[in-house]
Protein backbone atom coordinates (compact mmCIF):
# COMPACT_ATOMS: atom_id res chain seq x y z
CA UNK A 1 0.00 0.00 0.00
CA UNK A 2 1.24 3.08 -1.23
CA UNK A 3 1.34 5.66 1.89
CA UNK A 4 0.43 9.24 0.80
CA UNK A 5 -0.80 12.27 2.91
CA UNK A 6 -4.27 11.85 2.85
CA UNK A 7 -3.74 8.13 4.12
CA UNK A 8 -1.21 9.49 7.40
CA UNK A 9 -4.13 11.99 7.40
CA UNK A 10 -6.91 9.59 8.13
CA UNK A 11 -4.65 7.04 9.98
CA UNK A 12 -4.06 9.55 12.49
CA UNK A 13 -8.19 10.83 12.60
CA UNK A 14 -8.83 7.23 12.86
CA UNK A 15 -6.80 6.36 15.78
CA UNK A 16 -7.94 9.47 17.88
CA UNK A 17 -11.56 8.42 16.82
CA UNK A 18 -10.72 4.93 18.47
CA UNK A 19 -8.78 6.24 21.12
CA UNK A 20 -11.80 8.51 22.29
CA UNK A 21 -11.16 9.06 25.81
CA UNK A 22 -8.30 6.46 26.43
CA UNK A 23 -4.57 8.20 27.03
CA UNK A 24 -2.01 6.97 24.08
CA UNK A 25 -0.79 4.72 26.62
CA UNK A 26 -3.71 3.05 27.41
CA UNK A 27 -4.89 2.70 23.62
CA UNK A 28 -1.02 1.49 23.10
CA UNK A 29 -1.15 -1.35 25.85
CA UNK A 30 -4.54 -2.22 23.66
CA UNK A 31 -2.61 -2.90 20.39
CA UNK A 32 0.32 -4.02 22.07
CA UNK A 33 2.79 -1.49 20.91
CA UNK A 34 4.50 1.04 22.59
CA UNK A 35 2.91 5.01 23.37
CA UNK A 36 5.02 6.30 21.49
CA UNK A 37 4.31 4.31 18.29
CA UNK A 38 0.85 5.46 18.69
CA UNK A 39 1.95 9.02 18.99
CA UNK A 40 4.18 8.82 16.18
CA UNK A 41 0.71 7.23 14.13
CA UNK A 42 -1.15 10.58 15.29
CA UNK A 43 1.58 12.67 14.64
CA UNK A 44 1.76 11.04 11.30
CA UNK A 45 5.78 10.56 11.60
CA UNK A 46 5.38 7.01 11.00
CA UNK A 47 3.18 4.41 9.67
CA UNK A 48 2.41 1.07 11.34
CA UNK A 49 3.53 -2.31 10.21
CA UNK A 50 0.51 -4.74 8.70
CA UNK A 51 0.04 -6.68 11.85
CA UNK A 52 -0.58 -2.96 13.59
CA UNK A 53 -2.88 -2.08 10.56
CA UNK A 54 -4.67 -5.51 11.37
CA UNK A 55 -4.96 -4.89 15.09
CA UNK A 56 -6.51 -1.11 13.99
CA UNK A 57 -9.07 -2.51 11.77
CA UNK A 58 -10.03 -5.38 14.42
CA UNK A 59 -10.91 -2.49 16.72
CA UNK A 60 -12.89 -1.05 14.01
CA UNK A 61 -14.78 -4.06 13.09
CA UNK A 62 -13.14 -3.95 9.43
CA UNK A 63 -10.72 -6.45 7.84
CA UNK A 64 -7.41 -5.49 6.77
CA UNK A 65 -9.13 -4.73 3.14
CA UNK A 66 -11.67 -2.55 4.28
CA UNK A 67 -9.20 -0.02 6.68
CA UNK A 68 -6.70 0.23 3.24
CA UNK A 69 -9.73 1.08 1.07
CA UNK A 70 -10.45 3.54 3.69
CA UNK A 71 -6.96 4.58 4.24
CA UNK A 72 -6.57 5.15 0.31
CA UNK A 73 -9.36 6.87 -0.02
CA UNK A 74 -11.43 7.90 -3.69
CA UNK A 75 -7.98 7.54 -6.13
CA UNK A 76 -7.25 3.95 -5.10
CA UNK A 77 -10.85 2.22 -4.38
CA UNK A 78 -10.43 1.38 -8.40
CA UNK A 79 -7.54 -1.17 -7.80
CA UNK A 80 -8.44 -2.38 -4.71
CA UNK A 81 -11.68 -3.19 -6.37
CA UNK A 82 -9.56 -5.32 -9.16
CA UNK A 83 -7.62 -7.43 -6.39
CA UNK A 84 -10.73 -8.25 -4.94
CA UNK A 85 -11.93 -9.84 -8.54
CA UNK A 86 -8.91 -11.40 -8.58
CA UNK A 87 -8.87 -13.08 -5.15
CA UNK A 88 -12.97 -13.89 -5.36
CA UNK A 89 -11.22 -17.62 -7.22
CA UNK A 90 -9.17 -18.34 -4.62
CA UNK A 91 -12.06 -17.70 -1.97
CA UNK A 92 -10.26 -15.18 0.21
CA UNK A 93 -13.10 -12.26 -0.10
CA UNK A 94 -16.00 -15.30 0.71
CA UNK A 95 -14.28 -15.62 3.76
CA UNK A 96 -13.66 -11.70 4.69
CA UNK A 97 -17.50 -10.71 4.25
CA UNK A 98 -20.05 -10.91 6.46
CA UNK A 99 -23.58 -11.97 4.73
CA UNK A 100 -25.83 -8.28 4.19
CA UNK A 101 -28.31 -10.30 6.89
CA UNK A 102 -25.46 -10.33 9.29
CA UNK A 103 -24.23 -6.57 9.02
CA UNK A 104 -27.65 -5.36 9.06
CA UNK A 105 -28.22 -7.32 11.99
CA UNK A 106 -25.25 -5.80 13.98
CA UNK A 107 -26.01 -1.89 12.19
CA UNK A 108 -29.53 -2.04 13.81
CA UNK A 109 -27.81 -2.74 17.62
CA UNK A 110 -25.43 0.05 16.88
CA UNK A 111 -26.00 2.91 19.18
CA UNK A 112 -27.35 6.25 17.36
CA UNK A 113 -24.04 8.44 16.65
CA UNK A 114 -22.59 4.71 15.35
CA UNK A 115 -25.68 4.11 13.21
CA UNK A 116 -25.72 7.63 11.82
CA UNK A 117 -21.71 7.30 10.70
CA UNK A 118 -22.73 3.89 8.90
CA UNK A 119 -25.59 5.81 6.96
CA UNK A 120 -22.82 8.37 5.89
CA UNK A 121 -20.80 6.42 4.42
CA UNK A 122 -23.58 4.16 2.80
CA UNK A 123 -24.90 6.75 1.57
CA UNK A 124 -21.27 8.51 0.43
CA UNK A 125 -20.80 4.90 -1.22
CA UNK A 126 -24.20 4.97 -3.01
CA UNK A 127 -23.50 8.82 -4.46
CA UNK A 128 -19.50 7.37 -5.71
CA UNK A 129 -20.95 4.37 -7.51
CA UNK A 130 -24.25 6.42 -8.76
CA UNK A 131 -20.88 9.34 -10.07
CA UNK A 132 -19.50 5.99 -12.22
CA UNK A 133 -22.76 4.52 -13.68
Amino acid sequence: MQVGETSRQRLAELLKELRGERSQRSFAKLLGVSNQAVQYWEKERTWPDDNNLERIAELKGWTLLQLQVYLEGEQQRSSVADEDVNRVNDGELQQQSRSVQQLLEEVRMLPFQAAVQVAKVALETMEMMAAKS
